[in-house]
């Protein structure tokens, strides 16, 4: 196929997702997301060439890092707005060019083999992935009916609604950005990736105001970018762009077996195959097995662009080491160390993972090559970006409590038949790739292939070996991908083997697609299936924020200031609406039980005194308990009133509260 028509399907199947997800403003934002991966570029083409898909992958990358730090300077210097973001974007592309002037050899672009039309055409296809996968379910998220309701499917409202939430408190340019479930403290969470849309909906009005389209279209192009970089990863070690496409394609949408196994357990039992829009897919090995959940590509797409990002920086680390290994120039380590630096900012814990496997990595090259001393001391000066940006990440207050809550060893879910669960939610994607992992001893190729081995072997222990006392899954979702962005590596290599390998990689390949494909059809169909309002476990499947909700919720955030304090009852809402408040009023509570923030004694504090203020019968122990929370207003609707019916009387005639806002389901109480 022509690398032009190649462009054209993609070209077209993507400006289709953008007009599908967000409409005409769509592709303004993508524009705009298209200009911040520039200031990396002149840095990707020194090392890899303009002709050289590497140049562009690893320089968006960067570019994407370097707009982000500017940003944030830019607020943290109190010159947020169109002027300061302009400045300091210009300033991010003048300390790329002057990055890149200091490149010296040896480089990437002395590579042996060359980039050719055929590799842009195997990268352009296998790019048609992410469309094809996020496209629907993001024109879905958030789709509105004859009515005016809008729908948003779980998973979405446990990580893209939240994400909303952090982007709007970022817009808010506090420096640091407060939690917006407990004002008095710092957002311990690893919010960079969002300082973009949250800096593009701050300082703008009308179209690109909307944290909501913005964030879909920041996860658009993340997406594509991922799936770039496990392509180059891939490609540096094997230089064959239909056999890295085609192993790439079988560790995105065949990973898991989880979906086989689900359908062959209810054909077993005569159940009907409509059930399996009441179950997560990919997390059949802890529903059926109590095993660790471990997603699959497609759901970073759709749910942790932030994490995707973190692994774009670091893919793009071990792409330039496994291109010039150990004898890489000083200016080429700080350029890998500044990637690694982007890996840290985005997701410190992937990012110290991912600067750990480098530093193994280079270790190992220079011992089985016999490098100098001196060369592992040269390479070693990567770690000063390394140490700047978990500096960075520490002085933001980015970084909490979390280190606390590490544990160690075979525990929690890991500890559950982990061999069965790995072959489970694993083994579509590990058995081509243990094939080709046997065939890489022989392969020309091995010595670029350490980096990559390095990450499956590291990731495979971090997965069973290291988990979080308050969250059984993060860990192994967190290592679990970073497990198959490596992966591709191998199996291509298993595709390009001379002899039996790559005819036995070839037969097991076309066996793990058809165990694999089931689990992301179903993923993918769930994903953006918003006409299942049933319950879920502990949820439902589909939110609805009717009109009248929405009603309220934009006349928060325009009549009220954006550091004024929303307060609802966090404690009767339990997992599904505990986050409108910050999400689409785009204002901060006072208390809540958050999901996604690290437990701490003082969330369930302050809950138990909003709990107080709702059920006393007291205006004014109530008005007490709102000066000291410093709650501002006060949110009731149908939840409120069914948990407190003798208690929400109390707001209504007394001098302490105002009504400020109602309508037919929500009133909202200003305090006085």
């Amino acid at each position: 196929m022509s690398v032009w028509i190649a462009a054209v399907l993609l070209g077209g199947s993507v400006m289709a997702a953008i007009e599908a997800a967000a409409g005409a403003a769509g592709f303004l934002y993508a524009t705009l997301f298209g200009l911040a991966l520039a200031p990396g570029l002149p840095v990707g083409w020194r090392l890899f060439g303009r002709r050289h898909g590497g140049g562009w992958i690893a320089g968006a990358a960067l570019g994407y890092f370097l707009t982000t730090i500017a940003l944030w300077a830019a607020a943290a210097m109190n010159a947020p707005g169109v002027v300061g973001f302009t400045a300091a974007w210009i300033a991010a592309v003048a300390v790329g060019y002057a990055a890149s002037r200091m490149l010296t050899g040896p480089s990437t672009s002395a590579l042996r083999t060359p980039w050719t039309r055929r590799d842009t055409t195997a990268l352009l296809l296998v790019l048609l992935l992410v469309p094809a996968l996020a496209g629907r379910p993001f024109a879905r998220l958030g789709e509105r009916d004859t009515e005016g309701n809008r729908y948003y499917r779980a998973y979405f409202t446990a990580d893209f609604v939240w994400h909303m939430a952090v982007t709007a408190e970022l817009d808010k340019f506090s420096a640091p950005p407060r939690n917006m479930f407990m004002p008095n403290r710092p957002l311990n969470y690893y919010w960079a990736y969002f300082v973009l849309p949250a800096s593009v909906s701050g300082s703008t009005a009308g179209m690109l105001s909307s944290v909501e389209r913005n964030l879909k279209i920041n996860a658009l192009g993340t997406a594509l970018l991922l799936v770039a970089s496990m392509f180059l990863l891939a490609w540096i070690v094997v230089p064959n762009g239909p056999a890295v496409a085609a192993a790439v394609l079988l560790a995105i949408v065949a990973s898991s077996a989880e979906g086989f196994y689900e359908i062959t357990r209810l054909v077993a039992r005569s159940s009907p195959l409509s059930a399996l829009r009441d179950v997560n897919i990919d997390a059949i090995s802890n529903w059926r097995f109590g095993g660790l959940r471990i997603d699959g590509i497609p759901r970073c797409f759709w749910w942790v662009p932030q994490h995707s990002m973190s692994y774009v920086m670091g893919l793009s680390a071990l792409s330039v080491l496994s291109a010039v290994g150990a004898e890489a120039s000083l200016s080429v380590c700080l350029a890998q160390g500044l990637l690694l630096a982007g890996c840290v900012a985005f997701n410190p814990f992937v990012g110290a993972l991912f600067a750990a496997i480098w530093g193994f990595a280079i270790v190992i090259d220079a011992w089985r090559h016999s490098a100098g001393v001196l060369s592992v001391l040269r390479t070693s000066l990567a770690a000063i970006p390394v140490a700047l940006a978990l500096i960075w990440c520490v002085t933001t207050q980015m970084v909490g409590g979390a280190p606390s809550v590490v544990q160690f060893g075979l525990l929690g879910n890991a500890a559950h038949r982990p061999l069965w669960n790995l072959v489970l939610s694993l083994g579509p994607a590990l058995a081509p790739a243990i094939v080709g992992a046997f065939a890489l001893r022989r392969h020309s190729a091995s010595r670029r292939a350490v980096p990559a081995l390095v990450l499956i072997v590291v990731s495979l222990l971090v997965m069973h070996l290291v988990r979080l006392s308050v969250d059984d899954s993060w860990v192994g979702f967190r290592a679990g991908q970073m497990l198959l962005i490596a992966l591709p590596v191998c199996t291509a290599a298993a595709f390009t083997f001379p002899g039996i390998a790559s005819k036995l990689a070839g037969s097991v390949a076309l066996l793990a697609l058809i165990a694999g494909l089931p689990t992301t059809l179903v993923d993918v169909y769930n994903a953006q299936d918003i006409t299942n309002r049933s319950e879920g476990p502990g949820f439902r499947w589909t939110e609805v924020l009717d009109v009248e909700h929405q009603d309220a919720l934009t006349w928060l955030r325009r009549a009220t200031r954006p550091t004024d304090v929303v307060q609802l009852d966090p404690t009767s809402r339990g997992s599904t609406t505990w986050t409108i408040i910050p999400s689409f009023g785009e204002r901060r509570m006072a208390a809540s039980l958050p999901r996604t923030l690290v437990d701490v004694p003082e969330y369930h504090e302050r809950s138990a005194k909003v709990h107080d203020l709702f059920a006393t019968s007291d205006p004014k122990r109530a008005w007490d308990i709102a000066h000291a929370l410093r709650i501002d207003y006060v949110y009731v609707d149908a939840v409120e009133r069914s948990a407190y019916p003798d208690g929400v009387k109390k707001f209504d005639g007394s001098p302490l509260f105002a009504q400020a806002f109602q309508n037919g389901e929500v009133t909202i109480y200003k305090v006085n």
